[in-house]
């Protein structure tokens, strides 16, 4: 038999001594495993980030060792935590960039790291405790490459990250103008190195080795296809479906209902009715006893969502994601942008 303990909304399998085969004890329930990942966003109120508690399994050479010893962290605001998490994946999608990997790796990686947040406690400043950001964010990107099977050796992943975070003349240029090369002998490509090999290990535990992530770009992409959407509001969804992951607003829907509102909010962008786009409907699609006369599927019909759910995903991307942050980058990128060299009147 097999029992399933949640703590912190986190499942984790647990054997008895009468288990007969190791196969079926890993074995998870299929919805219990889609949705133990799905949030709301009062939890972002209650993160460990925001209360200062976690709760971590007790060594293995204690007495309890199955038991959880809780832990104390310094405390931030909900609004700190998601400044925070955008600079994380910000660098996430740099080093993907870097490592010339596709979307599916950065948004397995992103989702690692949000998720890896709701269970453990950013790190308010480098003497403080907790999980640092930048840390987290290139061991999720390693994993990443791993679980998607676009594997990147461990030295080029620090060569990424180094890059990423070079705060030099020339890494604020453009990938294609830099030709950065991180000396593998130094000590800071040693640090950064050992921390990911240390952060994987916490990144599986914590994240219960559930590595399986829904790709909403390839159901976006799959829906573009079938719907026959023009290119360029193709684009623009694409766009907003990667914004999306900068914010854990990502972990509020399901895959489907996350692409459909990038869609939707694309359309709203360009003015464009999304009723317009249908296509065919298979022969074999099941019918409702409403349409029995309805040849076609609309663009609800292909996501396979709800009016509401959609709307849903448009709001909270507006809000979270585009009032939130945007602001916070327009501010940064003027702090960071070189001046203009003075100038004089010509007489």
């Amino acid at each position: 038999q097999r029992q399933m303990c949640i703590r912190d909304r986190c499942i984790i399998p647990h054997t008895t001594e009468t288990s007969s085969s190791p196969v079926s004890t890993m074995t998870m329930s299929a919805d219990v495993a889609a949705t133990q990942w799905l949030f709301s966003r009062d939890d972002l109120q209650y993160t460990p980030s925001v209360t200062g508690t976690y709760e971590l399994p007790a060594p293995a050479d204690t007495e309890s060792s199955s038991a959880m010893v809780k832990h104390t962290a310094q405390t931030m605001t909900s609004e700190q935590e998601r400044i925070l998490r955008g600079k994380g994946v910000h660098l996430i999608y740099k080093m993907g960039e870097f490592l010339q990997v596709g979307q599916h790796v950065m948004v397995a990686a992103a989702t690692f790291f949000h998720r890896f947040f709701m269970r453990r406690p950013l790190q308010v400043n480098r003497a403080g405790s907790g999980w640092s950001h930048y840390e987290v964010a290139a061991a999720c990107v390693f994993l990443a490459c791993k679980a998607e099977e676009s594997l990147r050796k461990l030295s080029s992943v620090v060569d990424a990250v180094m890059a990423s975070l070079d705060k030099s003349p020339e890494g604020q240029m453009r990938w294609a103008d830099r030709s950065f090369r991180a000396n593998h002998g130094s000590h800071e490509f040693a640090k950064w190195r050992d921390c990911i090999i240390l952060h994987e290990e916490a990144l599986l535990t914590t994240l219960c080795f559930d590595l399986v992530v829904p790709q909403p770009h390839e159901l976006l992409v799959r829906a573009a296809r079938t719907l026959e959407v023009e290119t360029p509001l193709a684009r623009l969804a694409w766009t907003i479906l990667n914004d999306a992951f900068r914010d854990p607003t990502c972990l509020f829907f399901d895959a489907p209902v996350l692409a459909s509102g990038a869609f939707l909010k694309a359309c709203t962008e360009r003015n464009v009715d999304p009723a317009m786009y249908y296509a065919a409907r298979p022969s074999d699609a099941p019918r409702r006893p409403d349409d029995e006369g309805d040849d076609y599927f609309d663009w609800l019909d292909v996501f396979d969502v709800d009016l509401d759910e959609a709307r849903d995903a448009m709001q909270a991307i507006e809000k979270d994601v585009y009032d939130f942050h945007l602001p916070l980058q327009r501010v940064s990128s003027s702090r960071s942008a070189p001046q203009p060299p003075p100038t004089t009147a010509s007489s």
